[in-house]
């Protein structure tokens, strides 16, 4: 005959949730530090892709921010 699960106490239930949340906490939190990682990478990147960009126009970067504010 199969056994039924134990009914946890209301201490083990919020035990058990108390662990949950901080898991979930934990993870968020690499998570936002992977999104932050990313963002910069892509920030790095494009700020070469424009460095090139100016370098190969032949620009100073002074022309290039006057050419902005225009």
């Amino acid at each position: 005959m199969a056994r039924g699960r134990k009914s946890l106490s209301l201490g083990e239930q919020l035990e058990k949730i108390t662990a949950e949340i901080e898991n979930m906490e934990n993870s968020l939190k690499e998570m936002k530090k992977a999104k932050k990682d990313l963002e910069e990478q892509i920030k790095q990147t494009r700020l070469s892709e424009l460095d090139k960009l100016i370098t190969e126009k032949g620009l100073s970067f002074e022309e290039v921010k006057e050419l902005l504010n225009k």
